[in-house]
């Protein structure tokens, strides 16, 4: 197999290494110092509340290790052409950090759905659309978001259909499909009040690399991603992933599960089995390869392994100590996955959580972790980045509190386990790959410590307790233990969409390095 050479990227790290360090430095300065007797290292620690100038309803990560997010106006309204923020975490959480720029492209991108071009740019299908005087109406345009000069373009290719809460996925050609989403509402009898019906758009779609758009009219369901189904509204953000076959898996939030074949016009097909009925308002998150992590009613987990070519293999994920609707779910970079906000009663303060919950992929346990300071509900968010703590943000338009800010988590492996609340040395990235990798493909990677593990993890894109890009992977290594390893990329674009992911190394204590972001495809 081919190995990577390591000295002809030693240019590259000297030339980026300040970068890094900044990057490495920045999550110490958003971070209180804590006294002697912290749990840090046991329950993890949330910085300081910053302010954010909108409220960041959508957020995703993008190449460069920055964050876009967009959702409202500066004072948390929800406007037709509504700004987005670039927020650089190398530079803190001050106001320098943070860039706000008008969307000039005409079109509404509230609620659309979201997803990563294999070249890294940023696709959103969709969203709010304002009609006789009301909003909440859905329209087909499709918007792209280039990090290389921060510009949002409207593209002359769209969709077919109109959706607003729409999913879109990255399938391992590189193309996406759209589901479900809103389509407009009824004007029974009057063309100028919409009626409390709305309909729905039950037939997904496949935008290919070239824009163009093909219906999958073979595949049209009302209960899979169209209509009103079960305990909750099917067509509101479809939890779905590209299973190890190469198909979409579907998971709805009525407990039933389908396979779509995006081939010619689509084929969509229902299992047999079903699992415990959820609500739209709870996440669901692919943490390992074909395995997902499902949050249901009543505080139960449940994971679904799509691994193989027959029924989903069900089995329990354990029980979260609190009900929490509209919380998010976040991979974090060992694996493991942390929920955060929500609440017991909806959308509002009455049952709100400000403790987190962490659980464990391997045991299935979940144990409470921090407290944050301020709630987050509906149009509430959570991130990974690369130095491996995560934002949180949002919450509100509409609900009780209208958050314009945000606060970072810092997990438990970031923190030495004295308890003394201070952030653990870390192991940096000396060399690793520039250039893009293949599936199945061997590389070396080099750090300034002895490694004892090496995690990946796709960047991510998160609205609406749904975080549909990320994947996790562990990569094992025969030279665990050295500063120089080979390993070897997913073994397929099924497991591992083409696209960017976040490289981490863990040192012999079990602390990541800040991660080096790589591009498959």
């Amino acid at each position: 197999m081919f190995k990577r050479p390591l000295s002809a990227q030693r240019i590259w790290h000297l030339k980026y290494l300040p970068a890094i360090l900044v990057l490495f430095l920045s999550f110490t300065i958003a971070a209180p110092a804590v006294a002697a007797g912290s749990q840090a290292h046991l329950k993890g620690r949330f910085g300081l509340l910053h302010d954010w100038p909108v409220v960041p309803i959508a957020m995703m990560l993008m190449p460069d290790g920055r964050v876009i997010a967009y959702g409202t106006d500066t004072v948390g309204t929800q406007i037709g052409n509504l700004l987005y923020v670039i927020w650089d975490p190398s530079l803190g959480i001050g106001t320098n950090a943070f860039e706000t720029l008008p969307n000039t492209t005409l079109t509404d991108i509230y609620c659309a759905g979201q997803a990563h071009l294999p070249d890294g740019r940023g696709l959103f299908f969709g969203g709010d659309a304002f009609l006789n005087t009301k909003r909440q109406y859905a329209h087909n345009n499709v918007n792209i978001f280039d990090s290389s000069t921060d510009t949002l373009t409207h593209l002359p290719q769209n969709m077919t259909f109109k959706r607003w809460y729409a999913t879109a996925v990255t399938l391992p050609n590189g193309q996406h499909v759209v589901m479900g989403g809103r389509n407009s509402r009824d004007f029974p009898g009057t063309p100028t009040i919409p009626a409390t019906v709305a309909t729905y758009s039950p037939t997904p779609e496949v935008r290919a690399k070239n824009g163009h758009w093909r219906a999958l009219s073979s595949a049209t369901s009302d209960s899979a991603y169209g209509a009103l189904g079960g305990t909750g509204e099917a067509w509101f953000y479809p939890r779905a992933w590209v299973n190890p076959q190469g198909k979409l898996f579907i998971l709805g939030h009525d407990g039933a599960m389908y396979k779509l074949n995006t081939s010619g016009t689509g084929t969509l097909s229902k299992y047999l089995s079903t699992i415990t009925p959820g609500i739209n308002s709870l996440p669901s998150i692919m943490y390992a390869p074909g395995r997902i992590l499902s949050i249901r009613d009543n505080r139960t987990a449940l994971v679904v392994n799509i691994n193989g070519n027959g029924e989903p293999v069900v089995t329990s994920g354990g029980t979260l100590a609190k009900n929490r609707q509209y919380s998010n779910a976040t991979v974090l970079a060992n694996g493991s996955v942390w929920v955060n906000g929500g609440s017991s009663t909806g959308n509002d303060l009455a049952g709100a959580a400000l403790d987190s919950e962490l659980w464990n992929s391997n045991t299935k346990i979940w144990k409470s972790t921090a407290r944050a300071a301020t709630p987050r509900l509906y149009h509430s968010t959570s991130l990974l980045l690369p130095d491996a703590s995560v934002i949180t943000g949002g919450g509100g338009t509409p609900g009780p509190l209208t958050q314009l800010n945000g606060e970072i988590y810092y997990p438990p492996y970031l923190f030495k386990k004295d308890g003394s609340g201070q952030f653990s040395p870390r192991p940096v990235i000396v060399d690793a790959p520039t250039t893009m990798l293949g599936w199945n493909e061997q590389f070396s990677i080099e750090a300034t410590e002895n490694i004892s593990r090496i995690t990946l993890v796709r960047i991510g894109a998160t609205t609406h307790a749904f975080n549909n890009e990320t994947r996790f992977f562990n990569l094992s290594t025969a030279q665990k233990g050295n500063p120089i390893v080979t390993v070897k990329t997913p073994a397929s674009a099924n497991a591992a969409p083409p696209g960017f992911y976040m490289l981490f190394v863990w040192n012999l204590d079990g602390i990541p390095s800040v991660a080096r972001i790589i591009q498959i495809g």
